[in-house]
């Protein structure tokens, strides 16, 4: 019956409707492949076959095929759209299913996974802390939280070193003044005495005395004066030279006296003036005297006054003290740093100069006169010692005057905070620091000058004691309130003082030396001998001094907290003497600092706390005769004695180092289990051309927080952080399938793997025959409206024509119904 064969008609153009329906619907769905009813005419057959003349019996829906062109492709402005241009599928994972997709519209959950609209995950392989991809298929996770840090393990250095630049370090010697006369604590007057004599006290008027009449004659004579004018001067006195007639009172005292001295600086010829001041001196009570007085104080100089006339008793001249004689002691110096006036001869290469230090001068002095001679560069520095035990300040009351600066702190440290804050004013280049094992206040001054101390207090009892050189007994002050409370030390003197000097540090050019030929048995040197001198390297390196080094650079490393510390590289060329087997050509030295610190591994041989310091850490680089660094001669780079230290200067927790000596080894271990890290110097050269730096990296960063995402076409994806690191995370995968068209879908523009569609071939994007990744971008829908439109017209026809067969049908059996 024609029925059957209609009914199919009808069916199989209400399948090509529903296609072509859900082809139009799905025209703006991402990623979605358009469908077509494919039939098949049906013909009755036995197991012999057909008929010749069989007629079939209609058409059946032999399969529904989706057509895998590759869609339009649009670009957006979210990094994770993806679209696929080329062969391939997206795998996502949904709950443990995997599934397969074209439709790239990926975001993030809240855990950072990439998930598309149905929260099915992407897969890909991901990458380990080094950026490495592995081949493990797993889901795709971007951390959104804080990145952690990671320390610096290795820097890469890649740089020239200019083949012309000079050797700057010479050769020469060192030595450090050790005289018995240095640093010893001298004790002594605080202000110097002058050598006076005084005649005896005498009455005013004078008692009928008639300079009218009478003539006073006498002599005064200075001797043993080191700096003045020694000799003997007569005086002679009376109205003719300018006396009054009668000393009446004080004003006619004081003009004898101006008398008596303008004949001491104007003699009579050929008597030359002498340095002795005459004056008029009121004892109160109606007693006067005249008192004479060296003019310069401190010198062991002797005033005398002699051959006085007979009457001169009446100003107390002669008579009572007999002999007409009066005699003082000499004057008494102030203390100072004891250093004898003392001469050595510096033998250089062409000449020998002798250079003599005047008694008493500083130790800067000292090293400032000697820095202006030829092949010596000298230093100087003071250390004086203030000895716990040896400090009272009872009441609180005692006043310290370090070198003329009062002090008023009450207790040793807060007067080393009180000088420290005057090392800039009155108390320069002094500086103060307690020493935390003894308890003592040591003051430097870094410039060599004499440090001076003085007490005063209105509490008996009260001491300072002050320690110079260690070798030699320390000096007491003691307050004396009966004194007007100035201090009376050990020597028994009635105003101490305390006085410390300097060491000179010598620098001796090559080729210079020293000669004591006179020494004294107290000086600044012991006597010069073969072992006085140590070897030494001028312009030896110094971070600080750039003149010592021929070029740094620096470099940002990590602690394994993430804190940012500076490494600076110093490069110091070094000397070639071919008779020396010692020295190779092209040889540099390379100093490493981290944040100014020193970062070599201790020295064991020192006496603590020396040995468990850290030293400076240098490395040998040489390079061949082409320009090229010689790994072979050339030592490994490890820096492995680097403290982490924050802005005060103390640990600040993260790792620490493992030395040499406690197995710190290269390579560093990965992850890291000390602050140690590796420096390689690949690639870096010794050309005759300016320094350059080629290449400085590092792999360590802070933490940071996501800023960005990058997807390349290959589908690794890269993640910004805040802190200037693009870390790679991982790397997409994408599928495919011998037979696309046997994939089964599963909804949401999806499809599963199936038997008719064979395993998946998955790879990463761009290798084998699979597409590249488009970032940014969606892959539209491969549905033409145009064609739909037009098989919706020729399915309705199709539709309308197989129940026009019915309907044909229908009139035909109603005809035959019809017959009688």
């Amino acid at each position: 019956m024609p029925f059957n064969t209609a009914l199919s008609g009808i069916r199989a153009a209400n399948s090509d409707l529903k296609i072509t329906g859900n082809n139009i619907a799905n025209a703006s769905t991402t990623g979605f492949k358009s469908s077509r009813a494919e039939f098949g005419d049906v013909y009755a057959t036995t197991i012999l076959g057909a008929g010749v003349n069989t007629i079939g019996g209609g058409v059946r829906l032999q399969a529904v095929s989706q057509q895998f062109s590759q869609g339009n492709i649009s670009f957006t402005e979210n990094e994770l759209d993806l679209a696929i241009s080329g062969a391939g599928f997206f795998i996502v994972d949904q709950g443990g299913d995997r599934l397969y997709t074209r439709a790239g519209t990926f975001g993030l959950d809240k855990d950072g996974y990439i998930v598309n609209n149905s929260n099915a995950r992407l897969q890909g392989f991901g990458a380990d802390i080094n950026g490495i991809v592995g081949g493990i298929l797993g889901d795709m996770q971007i951390q959104t939280g804080n990145q952690a840090p990671r320390q610096t393990t290795l820097v890469e250095s890649a740089l020239n070193l200019d083949a012309n630049a000079p050797v700057l370090q010479r050769s020469g010697s060192t030595l450090l003044t050790d005289g018995n006369a240095i640093a010893v604590t001298q004790v002594g007057l605080q202000v110097p005495t002058t050598s006076t004599v005084n005649s005896t006290n005498f009455a005013l008027p004078g008692a009928g005395f008639d300079f009218n009449a009478n003539t006073i004659t006498f002599d005064l004579q200075l001797a043993g004066a080191g700096s003045g004018n020694n000799g003997t001067v007569s005086i002679t006195l009376n109205t003719a030279s300018g006396v009054p007639a009668n000393i009446n009172n004080f004003n006619d005292l004081r003009t004898l006296e101006g008398v008596i001295n303008g004949q001491i600086f104007s003699p009579t010829l050929p008597q030359t003036p002498i340095d002795v001041l005459a004056v008029a001196v009121d004892d109160g009570g109606g007693n006067f005297h005249l008192e004479f007085q060296a003019l310069q104080g401190g010198e062991a100089a002797q005033v005398t006054a002699t051959n006085a006339s007979a009457n001169a008793g009446t100003l107390g001249l002669a008579g009572a003290i007999g002999a007409g004689t009066i005699q003082d002691n000499s004057g008494t110096p102030a203390v100072d740093n004891g250093y004898p006036q003392q001469g050595i001869d510096i033998v250089g290469p062409n000449q020998t100069v002798t250079y003599t230090s005047a008694a008493g001068a500083t130790a800067s002095e000292i090293a400032s006169e000697m820095n202006a001679l030829a092949g010596v560069t000298a230093t100087a520095t003071t250390t004086a010692r203030l000895v716990n035990a040896g400090y009272s300040n009872a009441a609180g009351n005692m006043i310290i005057n370090l070198n003329n600066v009062q002090l008023t702190s009450n207790d040793l440290t807060t007067l080393a905070a009180e000088i420290n804050g005057l090392s800039n004013s009155t108390l320069p280049g002094i500086s103060a620091q307690l020493d935390a094992a003894t308890g003592d206040l040591v003051i430097t001054s870094n410039i060599g000058d004499d440090l001076s101390f003085t007490i005063t207090s209105t509490t008996d009892g009260d001491t300072l004691e002050v320690l110079g050189n260690p070798a030699v007994p320390s000096q007491t002050l003691e307050a004396d309130p009966s004194n007007n409370g100035v201090a009376v030390g050990n020597s028994n003197a009635t105003t101490n003082g305390v006085v410390v000097g300097g060491e000179i540090d010598l620098i001796l050019d090559e080729g210079y030396t020293l000669n004591n030929p006179n020494p004294p048995a107290i000086g600044l040197y012991s006597p010069f001998t073969s072992t006085s001198f140590t070897p030494f390297v001028i312009n030896q390196f110094d971070p600080t001094d750039q003149s010592t080094y021929n070029h740094a650079t620096s470099v940002t490393v990590y602690d394994s907290l993430g804190n940012n510390h500076v490494m600076t590289q110093y490069f110091v060329r070094q000397n070639y003497d071919p008779n020396d087997p010692a020295t190779s050509p092209n040889h540099w030295l390379m100093y490493v600092q981290i944040d100014g610190v020193d970062v070599g591994d201790p020295d064991t041989t020192l006496p603590p706390p020396g040995n468990v310091l850290p030293t400076r850490a240098s490395f040998n680089l040489r390079f061949n005769s082409n320009g090229a660094l010689d790994p072979a001669s050339s030592d490994p780079i490890l820096v492995s004695n680097w403290t982490p230290l924050d802005a005060n200067g103390n640990p600040n927790g993260a790792l620490g180092p493992q030395n040499r000596l406690q197995g710190g080894a290269l390579p560093v271990v990965e992850p890291p289990t000390s602050s140690n890290m590796e420096v390689s110097m690949d690639g870096t050269s010794q050309y005759g051309s300016s320094f350059a730096v080629n290449n400085v990296d590092q792999n360590g960063y802070t933490t940071g927080r996501l800023s960005g995402i990058d997807l390349d076409d290959e589908g690794v994806l890269f993640a910004r952080f805040t802190n200037g690191e693009a870390q790679v995370l991982g790397q997409l995968a994408i599928a495919d399938f011998a037979n696309v068209q046997g994939l089964q879908p599963a909804g949401d523009t999806m499809w599963a793997e199936n038997f008719e569609s064979g395993i998946p071939q998955i790879g990463t994007p761009g290798t084998a025959a699979l597409g590249i990744i488009n970032s940014g971008a969606l892959e539209d829908s491969n549905v033409d409206l145009s064609e739909q439109l037009v098989n919706l017209i020729i399915a309705q026809r199709n539709f309308q024509a197989s129940a026009k067969t019915i309907e044909t049908a229908d009139a035909v059996t109603q005809t035959i119904i019809n017959l009688r």
